[in-house]
């Protein structure tokens, strides 16, 4: 049985109730019930009112005889919490500082010769006429898989991933952890932003991973997708956490995930490495071509995946750029466009949706996520963690600005 203090209760009240303004600010809660019961059945608290409550949280966190890692936990993520109630209030806040202040790490532009540099890597990796745009496109159609394939092969990487994160890590995962697979469409989805997969977390070790059998289903990606919502990725990090945390160790701020906090650079760096922690860049191209390509013959030789694969995650920096110059350059959405275009990397359909994210007051800064969690990691750890350095990040409550040298 959890016991959860009265500072702990707060925590969880103020939170809740911050998400009543900014609906989907709580990504999941499994925390007590009846907290939960009673924010649902109040009415909405002024922001001065969770302001308050805000500060004399901050004040009373010194007392709570938390050791000094914990509370340094705590304090960013009330910062994040004060912060994103400031905003709403209408408090000016330059957004290099609001970034700062929520996410515990400087938002900074990306070098204009390493957005050229990666596209000629793209250029190199995807071979034949056309100009890359083109080439991409080609490639898009050939592996898209059908829809009525996509939740067969979709449970055939989740398995796999299992049972190689279970090798790797020995004896991490509690036997009672489950995930569940939906297919939605467009319309069945919680949110009208297009996700090509979405892990849900429902606590007690089970994870719903929502699947677009429409939205970029390419049969090289299967093996990514199932690591970075599965296993070792985001339901391994909530299991665990949950386990060894919350219910071990009465530490309730790991019984909900708060998307404008700190934890999700973690989350999303955890998402986006896993892949590399479990497979390498040739296994990933062998395991892909024996168990997912229709037809190996038709495909791209051996060493042309590998190549492919060496780029896989580092698109995100193109997102990056996109959402920086769309949220800090105020590109207009004609401009964004034409950006977007002339990387040759996406479609318009999917700038389109990368821009919905952008303008989204819970998903505006998703798009950062990925990059800097990556780099954070990859920067501390090299490309390829180690499997005691990934298994840390998974198990205890990491900072970004503890990975920042």
């Amino acid at each position: 049985m959890v016991k959860i203090s009265k500072f702990g209760e707060d925590f969880l009240f103020l939170a809740l109730r911050i998400d009543k303004h900014i609906k989907g600010y709580i990504d999941f809660y499994f925390g007590p019930e009846k907290i939960k019961k009673t924010v649902e059945n109040e009415s909405i608290s002024s922001l001065n009112k969770l302001l308050s409550d805000n500060n004399a949280l901050l004040n009373e966190l010194g007392a709570q005889g938390y050791n000094k890692e914990r509370e340094r936990y705590l304090e960013k993520l009330l910062i994040a919490m004060k912060t994103s109630i400031e905003i709403l209030n209408s408090t000016e806040i330059p957004i290099e500082d609001q970034f700062l202040q929520i996410y515990d790490v400087p938002l900074k532009p990306v070098n204009e010769s390493e957005i050229k540099s990666l596209k000629d890597e793209f250029d190199k990796a995807y071979p034949g006429p056309g100009s890359l745009e083109e080439r991409m496109n080609k490639y898009g159609i050939r592996r898209k898989v059908p829809e009525k394939k996509v939740f067969e092969l979709f449970k055939k990487a989740l398995d796999l991933v299992r049972n190689r994160t279970k090798e790797l890590f020995l004896d991490i995962l509690p036997k009672e952890e489950k995930i569940f697979i939906k297919l939605v469409n467009d319309k069945e989805s919680r949110q009208k932003i297009k996700w090509t997969c979405y892990n849900w977390y429902l606590g007690n070790f089970a994870s719903r991973i929502e699947v677009n059998p429409s939205y970029h289903m390419y049969w090289t990606a299967f093996l990514i997708f199932t690591a970075h919502e599965g296993y070792p990725g985001h339901h391994t990090e909530f299991v665990l956490k949950e386990q060894k945390l919350y219910q071990e160790q009465n530490q309730f701020e790991h019984s909900l995930l708060i998307l404008h906090s700190p934890k999700l650079i973690i989350t999303e760096g955890i998402g986006s490495t896993a892949i590399n922690v479990i497979y390498s860049n040739q296994e990933l191209a062998e395991i892909g071509l024996t168990n997912f390509c229709p037809d190996p013959s038709k495909d791209d030789p051996l060493e042309v995946l590998i190549a492919q694969n060496n780029l896989r995650g580092k698109n995100s920096l193109f997102l990056y750029d996109l959402a920086y110059r769309t949220l800090i350059d105020k590109y207009s959405n004609d401009e964004l466009l034409e950006y977007g275009k002339s990387l040759e990397l996406f479609s318009e359909e999917e700038i389109r949706n990368h821009l919905k994210r952008f303008s989204s007051p819970v998903y505006s800064k998703v798009a950062f996520m990925y990059e800097l969690g990556s780099y954070l990691i990859r920067n501390k750890y090299g490309a390829v963690p180690s499997i005691k350095n990934f298994q840390n990040l998974l198990v205890n409550p990491v900072l970004p600005s503890d990975l920042i040298e």
